[in-house]
């Protein structure tokens, strides 16, 4: 009983430690999420004043010596967005000066893939900063685009910022920091975004040494969108600019992340049908999600062609088809797990805190919100956290799939009444005996037994109960065997014994033993007593040239002689025969 208390309803083992682990990893990846950045002090307050856009746009010389400052409007939002149509200007003033313990850092956030261009004192030089920079290494991560300032900084003293035109409209973040706050917040970025990625790239690794292995189509589908999903992320964060090659992605500009989404997608949707057996729990709604990949595909090529940027059309369908697929996997999977989807339930944990981050990232860009820091690594930690969960599955489903695979080749090779070999494998066992007593010269001894008159107990009893008297002698005989003995059903209530390293003698004295405990036992079947005897013939391995169908041949002819002799009795087929009897 102590067995099966961690089996539950169906045959499905509960693995307690597994909820735990996986449990405490939400909590701990979370936790590092939550608490990304340090507090940073109070710093003095950016006053900003816009420029309209006007086609064309004032050249950097004339606004940058001052000759627009009257054009310079106050503006009461925080933010800084760019045009659509054509570059805009910024000017930035502090409202008190600047005397923190270190030098000031202007940094921007929601500036990803616009090229920003800051003047600042004391000699107003064009600074550039562009979130898919490559020919130069940068000073700070690419968390924010930032610059240091003269430590000097006054108080009105202007920063002109020109912000470069874009086919959207972004809502671009200025601040002003403390060089040694804002190091410190970096660095902490650096190791959560380097953490979150070596997690994903860790499980993208695992799931390829299965493949390697077992060559399983699921895993392709796992490996191909975490990839993908990868790149994305490290696009999204700009660490992927910052690896040998990326120089090649700079041209995709923001086609890049769109592109590699489009390319996850379907790949992720076949991961699903795949990993959660879909095809066969859930028929219908399996073949709708598959349907639902192909649209992906066209939107991936769409994505890359260059009028892409400027059809928000695009951009909006594709969001809203991604939404809706992804709300229609979610569907199917819940209905997978209500019937007893074991796969399912993986993929619904590690899916369901991705979802629920995508939900609110989704909601903070409509309702144009700051994004909180716990929401901003919220995503990548979903990521990573979804990567070591499916991990555990995929690693799940592939021991479940050898023990099946297992339990497949035992039933191939037992029988299935008595659990001992059969007839093909008990042969094939034979062979390698033989071969294997040849090489070390060790004899090799065969007993054939037959059950007497075992068709009068089928007759008088019934079939249940000769069942069981098979299955009785089998266990008994099993308990007279050695660790290195075998033991196998040639048909019908005929068994084979191979002994290899015993004797001529050695294999009587182990037959005459079975041969009596056999006689003395009794069987309790359908509210009888039942008692069969046992007829025992013996043939050892000669010379070299002995093949297995000659070794049984020899042991059943003994065997013939022990029934023709009275039955209930051993003999052996080598001369001079040996009889033991009752």
């Amino acid at each position: 009983m102590d067995r099966l208390q961690g089996v539950g309803k169906g045959g499905t083992v509960i693995r307690e430690p597994v909820v735990v682990f996986v449990a405490c990893l939400f909590a701990a990846l979370f936790a590092l999420a939550a608490h990304a950045s340090p507090t940073a002090p109070p710093q003095p307050t950016l006053q900003i004043a816009a420029l309209p856009a006007t086609i064309p746009a004032p050249s950097p010389a004339k606004v940058v010596q001052g000759g627009m400052d009257a054009s310079f409007v106050p503006s009461p939002s925080p933010y800084t967005p760019n045009a659509i149509e054509t570059k805009r200007w910024y000017r930035l003033t502090t409202n008190i000066d600047w005397n923190g313990a270190t030098s000031p850092v202007l940094n921007f956030t929601g500036a990803t893939y616009i090229r920003i261009t800051v003047y600042a004192p004391p000699d107003y030089q064009p600074h550039e900063l562009w979130f898919a920079q490559t020919e130069t290494a940068p000073r700070f991560s690419r968390h924010h685009l930032a610059m240091e300032l003269p430590r000097d900084l006054r108080a009105g003293q202007p920063i002109y910022v020109e912000i470069a035109a874009d086919n959207f409209t972004r809502h671009i973040k200025p601040a002003l920091t403390d060089m040694a706050a804002y190091q410190a917040e970096d660095l902490q970025h650096v190791r959560l975004t380097t953490m979150f990625a070596s997690v994903q790239v860790t499980m993208i690794l695992a799931a390829l040494c299965l493949w390697l292995v077992l060559r399983d189509r699921v895993l392709v589908y796992f490996i191909g969108y975490a990839t993908f999903q990868l790149m994305y992320q490290m696009l999204v964060s700009g660490e992927i600019y910052e690896l040998p090659g990326a120089r090649w992605l700079v041209p995709l500009g923001t086609h890049a992340p769109w592109l590699f989404t489009a390319l996850s997608a379907p790949l992720s949707l076949s991961f699903i049908l795949e990993f959660c057996d879909l095809r066969q729990i859930t028929p219908i709604a399996a073949r709708i999600l598959g349907w639902m990949r192909w649209p992906f595909l066209v939107a991936a090529v769409l994505l890359c062609l260059p009028f892409a940027e400027r059809v928000h059309a695009l951009a909006s369908g594709f969001n809203l088809w991604f939404m809706i697929s992804s709300l229609w996997a979610l569907g199917t999977v819940l209905l997978a797990m209500s019937r007893h989807g074991r796969q399912a339930k993986f993929f619904l944990i590690a899916w369901l805190p991705q979802v629920l981050f995508t939900l609110t990232r989704l909601g903070q860009v409509v309702l144009g919100l700051d994004q909180p820091r716990w929401l901003e690594y919220g995503f990548p930690f979903s990521i990573a956290f979804s990567s070591i969960v499916l991990t555990i599955g995929l690693a799940d489903m592939s021991l479940r799939a050898r023990r099946e695979r297992d339990m497949a080749h035992h039933l191939a090779d037992h029988d299935a009444l008595t659990g001992v070999l059969n007839r093909r494998a008990l042969v094939r066992r034979l062979h390698g005996c033989i071969n294997d007593a040849r090489l070390q010269k060790e004899p090799l001894a065969l007993l054939f037994l037959d059950m007497d008159h075992f068709k009068s107990i089928n007759d008088r009893y019934g079939h249940p109960a000769g069942d069981a008297c098979l299955r009785a002698v089998v266990e008994t005989i099993a308990d007279e065997l050695r660790p290195s003995d075998w033991l196998g059903r040639y048909g019908g209530e005929e068994f084979v014994i191979g002994l290899p390293g015993a004797t001529h003698d050695q294999a009587m004295l182990i037959g005459e033993r079975i041969r009596q405990c056999i006689e003395n036992l009794h069987v309790h079947s359908r509210g009888c007593t039942l008692q069969t005897t046992v007829s025992i013939g013996v043939a050892s391995l000669d010379g070299y040239t002995d093949t297995a169908d000659e070794l049984i041949a020899r042991a059943d002819a003994a065997l013939y002689s022990a029934k023709t002799d009275g039955r209930n009795r051993i003999v052996a087929h080598a001369a001079p025969l040996a009889t033991a009897g009752s």
